[in-house]
């Protein structure tokens, strides 16, 4: 199991001899994470964006920064030989890191769906028709098939309607 860390990297930036962290009392490697997945964040709409945001702080091994980057947080473990070693521990740094692509990717389909939701509504008005007539909702086979264009199926279910 691979995880989020790649030790190979890691070890040619600070793996080197001597090391720079010698004596440092460093604890924890924050990286941060490609700004693509914060830009993702941005685009959406506010409540989406603090719900999120809100998620990501509760979440172990992932910190929010003020800029909006995310950074994966990874303990550093002493050798008794001096040097040091980074690990993510059963994972947790990948688990939080794949919860919040999860999240973002929820919020993303949900506002994706509303558009089409509300274009299919806008085809159909007529000024001699009550408003309300004229709602539709995306038919069920549609949903399945955007949400597999969309690569969500293994991730979220449809909700069928009677």
């Amino acid at each position: 199991n691979v995880g989020a860390l790649n030790k190979e990297r890691l070890n040619e930036l600070i793996g080197s001899s001597p090391s720079p962290f010698r004596g440092c009392p460093l604890t924890s490697l924050k990286i941060t994470i490609p700004r693509v997945l914060s830009e993702r964040v941005a685009r959406l709409p506010q409540e989406c964006r603090l719900s999120i945001e809100g998620r990501i702080r509760d979440l172990h091994r992932v910190e929010l920064a003020q800029d909006g980057s995310i950074l994966a947080c990874f303990p550093v473990i002493r050798r008794s030989s001096g040097g040091m070693d980074v690990e993510d521990t059963d994972n947790q740094t990948a688990q939080s890191l794949h919860q919040i692509l999860r999240l973002i990717s929820f919020h993303e389909l949900k506002e994706s769906s509303i558009l089409i939701e509300l274009a299919m509504w806008k085809s159909r008005l007529d000024e001699h028709r009550a408003r309300a007539d004229c709602r539709i909702s995306v038919p069920d086979p549609a949903k399945s098939l955007i949400m597999e264009y969309c690569g969500f199926t293994d991730i979220l279910e449809p909700a069928i309607e009677d």
